[in-house]
């Protein structure tokens, strides 16, 4: 499959797929085509180009073609938020799933087709700890993040407790001092890379707790507006800030999409802000102690 040379009959002989949403909801995207394609091996897909989604998609079995469709196409959007999250099966996987035509509910697999591998100059620039932490502070929504300043001390803390702090995301999201940046430096594959050699990821409700759950890395994620039920991943450590406002359920849902990039009226006061420090850091730690518990066990 080629977005450049693909016949107009073969994109115009399949479905077309608009991706909407973020890349870590491209990951799922992408894991629910793998089934699709699983159970039937003739099925394929269009899907309407989109740069920032293309290393996700351009080696993905079940795409045919990436393009522009053509007047009058039937398209289908991923955008699973408008199709329902009610009921048992409420999680966007599941939802996401039915939109193709599987039975549910069905076991969630990320996938990445592309390689998870760390460009050779930045394996050597890295300078890696005996222990390693990714944190991700970024999100698009600013409703989701926590003030800079609480990044900043509990990487100062984990740092004096010995570990090697690196943040990772895009180039201009806000900077946390007390970390080795790797912001701007790592595309999906190489993102997924760095998590797979660190012993745990630190982040909010954003791709790299996707990226941490197909890696198989242990992540602890910082939940205040969202809910981890629908949204997080099983086995991860799931820490959700105290309820500080009565605009909580109002706040980011399917029914107010217009808040996602405003930021929070209660600035500083804001739940994602009152989930104690101390909290996060005793989380790294049991994470730390009981996957080298784990492995230990392998090792006997």
């Amino acid at each position: 499959m080629s977005d450049s040379c693909a016949s107009s009959e073969g994109k115009q002989a399949y479905p077309w797929i608009n991706p909407i949403g973020g890349l870590g909801d491209m990951l799922m995207v992408a894991g629910v085509l793998k089934e699709v394609v699983d159970r039937d091996t003739s099925r394929r897909f269009n899907l309407v180009r989109r740069s920032a989604y293309r290393s996700v998609f351009l080696k993905h079995p079940a795409i045919e073609a990436i393009g522009f469709p053509p007047p009058r196409s039937s398209i289908l959007g991923t955008d699973y938020w408008r199709h329902g999250l009610d009921g048992a099966e409420r999680r966007p996987y599941q939802t996401l799933a039915r939109l193709f035509g599987l039975p549910t509910p069905i076991e969630e697999k990320l996938y990445y087709p592309g390689t998870a591998a760390l460009d050779p100059l930045l394996e050597r620039t890295v300078p890696w700890g005996k222990k390693n932490v990714v944190i991700a502070a970024g999100s698009d929504s600013p409703r989701k993040m926590m003030l800079p300043d609480r990044w900043e001390q509990l990487a100062r803390q984990l740092v004096k407790d010995g570990f090697f702090v690196m943040q990772a995301g895009r180039l201009f999201d806000m900077q946390v001092r007390n970390a080795y940046s790797l912001l701007g430096l790592t595309g999906l594959g190489e993102l997924i890379a760095v998590i797979q050699r660190s012993d745990v990821v630190i982040t909010v409700d954003t791709l790299a707790a996707h990226a941490a759950r197909l890696a198989g890395t242990p992540a602890i994620v910082l939940w205040g507006p969202t809910d981890p039920a629908v949204y997080g991943h099983p086995g991860q450590r799931h820490l959700q800030a105290v309820p500080f406002c009565e605009e909580r359920d109002r706040c980011l849902s399917a029914r107010t999409p217009h808040n996602y990039g405003k930021p929070c009226p209660f600035t500083d006061s804001r739940c994602m802000n009152r989930i104690p420090l101390e909290e996060i850091r005793a989380a790294v730690h049991e994470t730390i102690e009981r996957t080298s518990f784990r492995q230990a066990g392998v090792r006997k």
